[in-house]
């Protein structure tokens, strides 16, 4: 799945893709079709317990949707900074040094 889709347009695909309303895949991971809806217009965020559900429903991994809503909340809230480049550019050297000492924060 490419990287640079939004959460929302991710979980619609994969919804499409199975051919299912909307009301099926809201039940199955025992939500309201309406939040669910919300979701994927981008107007709300799931938890991470119904990224979960989201995740194991459609049979990938609750890591990868749990990662596009961290970078779409990120985007959110700091996308339109000008310094947001500068700011991916320090978590990539932290993480760099975390990994490096086989530590996870």
């Amino acid at each position: 799945m490419p990287s640079k889709q939004a959460l929302s347009e991710l979980l619609r695909t994969l919804r499409k893709q199975r051919h299912e309303p909307l009301r099926v895949v809201a039940a199955a991971i025992e939500i309201d079709s309406t939040l669910l809806s919300k979701f994927e217009r981008g107007q709300r965020f799931p938890s991470t317990a119904q990224l979960t559900r989201l995740a194991a429903y459609f049979g990938i991994p609750a890591d990868e949707l749990v990662a596009h809503a961290i970078a779409d909340r990120i985007v959110s809230e700091y996308g339109q900074q000008t310094t947001m480049q500068q700011a991916l550019n320090i978590l990539r050297e932290r993480m760099s040094a975390y990994q490096a000492e086989g530590e996870v924060p």
